[in-house]
């Protein structure tokens, strides 16, 4: 199929709808589906095209795609417009990193097989052996890259350690050409070089109804606050732990008479409901980051 999707934003203005339509008219484009946005509080513009691109393919899609890329970044620079482009029907791969938390995994895998989530799932990573039979169950490669505890090591040596397991895990990124990553409950703190690497194409799920709760034992900090709602948050990995930019949120109402290993069990739907929903979304190049926003056309 030659099918693409452009994700655009600029300032809201006169002309940008009937511009870009012109554009891929003039490419040889057929449109297939379009969604925006304007935001009068802010003044910005946000759209997404999905169109089909084979009348201008002449013999060569780099040629074609080239082409695109000039006509769009000739509207763009008018507009003072940022974008990106995604051609092609062939599926994202996605790498789940996963830790002791089997429901999140299980999930994925399982929406996966039945056609729900449209990637390609090469491996799974962990920091712990305890899942790896649900890789020999998929038949996925399972790789256990431990973090290595000693408890008479320095603060610089922990970095060290941690280091040396995330430049592994981005091998493996290289290796298997990984352009999404899932933390289905990975529970590890990133580095920062890290997640500036991957933060536009790195999905986590916290157990919370963010920005509440930050960080670890969000149930347990929740049932001590005594708090009437738990909820789940899907979001974009950054430096600042939890304070990623927010793809799809949830909660469900709770009571006095709920313990935390009660929150725990209505969690866990949640996260799983949540997760699923911003991966698919992300599949589908329906979300558009700006700064600390997300703009989901998926609703």
């Amino acid at each position: 199929k030659y099918e693409a999707t452009l994700l655009m934003d600029c300032p809201s203005q006169q002309g940008v709808v009937a511009a870009c339509a012109s554009m891929l008219y003039a490419q040889g484009c057929n449109i297939l589906e379009t969604d925006q946005y304007s935001c009068p509080y802010k003044g910005l513009f946000f759209q997404r095209i999905r169109f089909d691109y084979s009348d201008c393919y002449l013999g060569n899609t780099e040629v074609a795609i080239a082409g695109l890329e000039a006509a769009i970044e000739s509207v763009a620079s008018r507009f003072h417009m940022k974008w990106s482009m995604r051609c092609g029907d062939k599926p994202k791969r996605m790498a789940i990193l996963v830790s002791k938390f089997d429901h999140c995994l299980y999930d994925i895998l399982l929406r996966k097989n039945s056609n729900e989530l449209k990637c390609e799932i090469p491996l799974i990573i962990s920091n712990h052996e305890t899942l790896s039979h649900i890789g020999e169950q998929f038949e996925i490669p399972f790789y256990h890259l431990p973090m290595v505890k000693d408890p008479n090591a320095t603060p610089d040596q922990k970095i060290e350690a941690k280091l040396r397991q995330e430049n592994e895990i981005e091998n493996l990124l290289e290796e298997y050409d990984i352009d999404t990553v899932v933390l289905a409950r990975y529970m590890q703190v990133l580095s920062d070089d890290f997640c500036k690497r991957h933060e536009t194409h790195t999905i986590n799920i916290h157990h919370s109804f963010l920005p509440a709760f930050e960080g670890g034992y969000p149930y347990h900090r929740a049932y001590d606050r005594g708090v009437k709602m738990i909820g789940a948050t899907a979001h974009y990995i950054t430096a600042d732990l939890d304070a990623g930019p927010i793809i799809d949120q949830d909660v469900i109402r709770i009571s006095h008479r709920d313990s935390v290993e009660d929150m725990i069990q209505k969690g866990r739907n949640l996260e799983r409901s949540v997760l699923s929903r911003a991966l698919s979304w992300h599949l589908q190049d329906k979300v558009l980051i700006h700064n600390n926003k997300t703009v989901v056309f998926g609703y």
